[in-house]
């Protein structure tokens, strides 16, 4: 069977390599998303344990369209009937990239109208819709003259942790937050500092990452437990191979530190919600005073400072350079790995600072690009 999980732009290749390792096959990067032939109970094992993808999909169909009829006659050609039980609702979501004479809202009507139409010729059953909670959620992306047809396995995004006891204004997303920490090389062997840590989202994914934790486990249902063709077994099998994995319990030197009383309360509240136990440590602190707080070597910063406009940084090329200079003087042999918005800026203060930059690679946060940058 072919699937494709969608991931952020710049971090397919990070989303692959996790793919791959955890499933044991080979897979395709492609634009935000990546493709990997498998097996029902590999779907199930990315939804359960997947930390830098958003959403698993069923891939019904691939091919090259024309125009919206080519959509419509598309969809309609499939076989629906194994996908959707008679008493079930379903909605079409659409997504369109490229230049077309229609919308997205046109591709999702034909689709619509093409899986009715499909199923009631096969069943003499009319499908019900439901666009707030179907029972099935059916995709269609057209990009240029490429259509996807497949089905949302996943339901809402899995970057919404179970752990989240509440959000910083500035807070990556948690599966970027974990992406950073791999792009950094951090191994569970070593210890890792965040000394912009905010609600906490950088430790926390560092200590999923190095104790095997499997986020999905640990939330509500995943769209997959309501698809006919998924037998329960295979779930509880998959649950129970997951949690064999996990090392919860084992200790890890996980610091993360912040200016802000009220972001490490938070902090404090998902740490205590994630059942990690005392893997990390958050404490009030100042980054321009670094060393007053550090207990032991640190051998990867991973951070995320002030982005800028959104957290009114005034002078950014002053702040960083004063901020990695601090970091390099109390952590003088770690690496420093860290996303930012004006790279031209966060280079300059990192060379300054006694860095030298070894990569840097770009990334979208939605309509927002940011610079993943690791020094040493």
């Amino acid at each position: 069977m072919k699937f494709f999980a969608t991931t952020y732009s710049g971090l397919e290749d990070v989303a692959a390599s996790e793919i791959s390792k955890l499933l044991n096959i080979e897979a395709e990067r492609d634009v935000e998303k990546v493709f990997f032939d498998g097996s029902l109970e590999d779907c199930v094992k990315l939804n359960y344990g997947g930390q830098t993808v958003n959403k698993v999909f069923l891939m019904l169909l691939k091919d090259k369209v024309e125009g919206l009829s080519d959509v419509e006659t598309l969809a309609q050609s499939l076989d629906y009937t194994w996908v959707i039980e008679r008493d079930q609702s379903f909605a079409v979501r659409a997504e369109r990239i490229g230049v077309h004479s229609f919308t997205s809202l046109d591709i999702a009507a034909a689709v619509g109208k093409a899986v009715i139409e499909s199923y009631k010729a096969a069943t003499g059953v009319r499908l019900k819709v439901d666009l707030r909670q179907p029972d099935v959620e059916i995709c269609a992306i057209l990009r240029d003259s490429e259509l996807l047809i497949s089905v949302n396995t996943t339901g809402e995004s899995l970057h919404r942790r179970y752990y989240r006891a509440g959000y910083h204004r500035a807070a990556l997303s948690p599966n970027i937050a974990n992406a950073l920490v791999r792009l950094s090389g951090w191994k569970p062997s070593q210890s890792l500092l965040d000394p912009f840590c905010g609600s906490g989202t950088i430790p926390l994914e560092a200590a999923l990452y190095g104790l095997c934790v499997s986020p999905g486990l640990r939330r509500g249902v995943l769209a997959f437990e309501k698809l006919k063709f998924i037998d329960p077994d295979v779930s509880a099998r998959c649950r129970m191979a997951l949690h064999k994995m996990e090392k919860v319990g084992e200790r890890l030197e996980i610091t993360g530190l912040d200016i802000s009383t009220n972001s490490i309360a938070v902090a404090q509240s998902s740490l205590a919600q994630s059942g990690l136990g005392e893997t990390v440590k958050f404490m009030v602190g100042d980054v321009l005073a670094l060393e007053k707080f550090l207990e032991h070597d640190v051998d990867r910063v991973v951070c995320n400072p002030p982005f800028g406009v959104r957290m009114r940084l005034k002078e950014p090329a002053k702040f960083y350079t004063e901020a990695f200079t601090s970091i390099r003087r109390s952590c003088p042999d770690a690496t420093l790995t860290t996303i930012v918005s004006k790279p031209t800026i966060a280079v300059k203060a990192m060379e300054t600072s006694g860095y030298t930059p070894i990569s840097i690679r770009k990334i979208l946060l939605g309509p927002v690009a940011g610079y993943v940058l690791t020094a040493v």
